[in-house]
């Protein structure tokens, strides 16, 4: 990897509190300033990338807008943690976002651990 290299882990579930949201809007907003950061969605942070689910029954907000924007802001594929998605009973093809290759990960620390920086949310 050349130069300083950025990753963020997204360990939160999406709804229930406001970390998951606040984790993607920095990230998106590094984003706009060229800090493009990769992202590697493990633990419950991968709930985040299902479609399937109803926020506005709990007045929440969906976050699916913000992940439909990661490629605007340059980021075109992202990681998930596949030990986390077995866990969780969820399959590869349940993840899709527009324009973003997802990348099934095995070894999570080997990939953290090639990373100059790493942001946890």
């Amino acid at each position: 990897m050349e130069g300083k290299s950025t990753l963020a882990l997204c360990r939160q579930p999406p709804y229930g509190n406001a970390l998951a949201r606040e984790g993607l809007e920095a990230v998106l907003a590094a984003a706009a300033m060229d800090l493009v950061p990769d992202l590697l969605f493990l633990s419950d942070g991968v709930f985040q990338l299902l479609d399937n689910q109803s926020p506005a029954e709990i007045h929440q907000k969906s976050l699916q807008r913000n992940l439909q924007a990661l490629p605007m802001f340059g980021i075109e594929q992202i990681f998930v943690c596949g030990r986390s998605l077995i866990e969780r009973g969820i399959s590869a093809d349940q993840i899709t976002i527009p324009g973003v290759e997802v990348h099934q990960v095995q070894d999570t620390g080997k990939l953290i651990a090639a990373y100059d920086t790493v942001l946890s949310f």
